[in-house]
């Protein structure tokens, strides 16, 4: 076939899957079987069509040019995929992937389609290349090996309405019900407490050999530091677990970050502490610090949960922020007010109470962030497609 007729006949097909292979080539084969079971081989297109000596860059422009809707497959590391050299394959404008999905943003008649495969997540609309970050803002469709034909048909039904003279919609059956889900959040929820607990109390026991200074601007001081690095550690910890369960990227900017905003979560509750307990009153008793403490404590968490909202995909930052605040509140009243613990002595009980406290205050933000998800989930299916 000539690279003309070729050209002729791609331009008339409606649905251009496009992908890398290297991560998503076992989906988009899945997807391309369905899309040609619905709507004929002579619809569907995906570059195993090419013909060898053909103009990539030109045939991909034309095709996506002509067609309805671009299904963009998007696995874990879509965005974060690199060349040889070490570049990441987005910023380079001849990447095929962005050439694609460019080519069907500028295109008024054409609709992208994000599809979401592998369990990956949207990518964040400043972690792309100018001319696809729109792509950040199109309602995109998870494709779950669990319930594939499900979700494909939903895919499906959403095709019907934007293809000429397409069959006639079908209902995509109940979803079966979410078994993986639950054991897979609370697998979650238990191993980020794990690794925020566990931090927080080998940082709290490093952070005891500070000393506790002699007077009150040193005592304050000493409190604040302490406070401050130990949730300086826990936020770089979290954010390189959350990186790794979210993003699936060991990216140096979350540890930044993680660093920055958990070191300002502890100095902000060490501050209280150490400001409303000492400076009005040198005594220092247990229901006093306690009350403070309070204060004190649900803010950190408060901080520190905002850091995991907003390393959540998609963002909530603010629901993040409120779920921390809880935990602190729930732990300082469950765990220290209602039980009379005194954590001041020795150094191993203050590192153990940080540790559980962080742990609580991790557990209620993740659970916050899932319930999320859930929530999100069940709303996209009562909606449908669309």
């Amino acid at each position: 076939m000539s690279l003309a007729a070729e050209t002729s006949r791609a331009q008339a097909q409606k649905v251009f899957i496009c992908y890398r292979r290297q991560e998503t080539a076992a989906h988009a084969g899945r997807l391309y079987d369905a899309m040609v079971s619905r709507f004929g081989e002579e619809n569907v297109f995906m570059d195993v069509d090419i013909a060898p000596g053909a103009d990539f860059e030109r045939l991909i422009t034309e095709v996506v040019s002509g067609c309805v809707a671009l299904l963009v497959v998007i696995g874990p590391r879509w965005a974060e995929t690199t060349e040889e050299d070490g570049g990441r394959r987005l910023d380079n404008p001849a990447d095929f992937v962005r050439l694609e999905v460019e080519t069907g943003l500028d295109r008024p008649d054409v609709t992208p389609i994000p599809v979401l495969v592998g369990g990956a997540r949207m990518p964040r609309r400043e972690d792309l290349p100018p001319g696809i970050q729109p792509i950040a803002r199109r309602n995109a469709i998870e494709l779950s090996d669990g319930r594939w034909s499900y979700d494909v048909g939903r895919l499906m039904a959403a095709l019907d309405e934007l293809m000429p003279g397409s069959p006639p919609a079908r209902r995509p059956m109940p979803p079966p019900e979410p078994s993986e889900p639950v054991p897979l959040g609370w697998r979650m929820i238990l191993e980020g407490m794990l690794v925020g607990g566990v931090t927080a109390t080998v940082a709290r026991f490093l952070g005891e050999a500070l000393g506790n200074g002699k007077d009150e601007g040193e005592v304050i001081a000493f409190i604040t530091l302490r406070r401050t690095e130990t949730m300086a550690l826990v936020g770089a910890v979290l954010a390189v677990w959350l990186a790794r369960r979210i993003w699936h990227t060991y990216p140096l900017r979350h540890i930044a970050r993680g660093f920055l905003i958990g070191g300002l979560a502890g100095l902000l509750g060490g501050l209280i502490l150490g400001l409303w307990s000492y400076l009005p009153n040198p005594d220092y008793g247990f229901e006093k610090k306690a009350r403070v403490d309070l204060v004190a404590t649900a803010v950190s968490g408060g901080i520190l949960g905002s850091l995991i909202g907003w390393l959540w995909r998609p963002r909530r930052t603010g629901p993040g922020f409120v779920a921390g605040f809880i935990g602190g509140l729930l732990f300082q009243l469950v765990f220290v007010i209602a039980t009379g613990w005194n954590n001041s002595e020795p150094t191993a009980a203050v590192a153990l109470s940080f540790g559980l406290g962080t742990a609580m205050i991790v557990g209620v933000a993740l659970l916050a962030m899932l319930a999320g998800d859930r929530s999100e989930h069940r709303s996209g299916l009562e909606q449908g497609p669309g």
